[in-house]
């Protein structure tokens, strides 16, 4: 998996680039993820633009990392999601906790502090 690395203010953005229709296994991510949490680095956004479907096991991580930053005091979201993705964030009702963005530009400004 292919995953972009930036940063917008306070938020460590990873976008997966690779052309991807489904989205079956997010362990790369999770490292990612817990070296940031290491940095004391807590708002990520992940974006999945190119994925249109994502499987349970991969959601079942995606909370796990939620749960992870949470437990950190940060924030974990997803931006720009396919509206297929979105549409099963809604169905499973992972909306109500997972904070969703649908542009860069809609990303709470924190400051730079990690």
């Amino acid at each position: 998996m292919k995953i972009d690395i930036g940063q917008h203010g306070a938020y460590q953005i990873l976008k997966i680039e690779e052309d991807l229709n489904v989205i079956s296994d997010l362990s790369e991510l999770r490292f990612l993820i817990n070296g940031y949490l290491h940095q004391g680095k807590r708002h990520i956004a992940i974006s999945f633009t190119g994925a249109s479907y994502i499987y349970s096991g991969a959601l079942a991580v995606l909370i796990d990392i939620f749960k992870q930053v949470k437990e950190k005091d940060g924030e974990l979201c997803i931006l720009e999601p396919h509206p297929e993705i979105l549409s099963i964030f809604h169905a499973l009702h992972l909306d109500q906790f997972l904070p969703i963005y649908t542009s860069i530009e809609k990303l709470p400004m924190l400051g730079d502090q990690g």
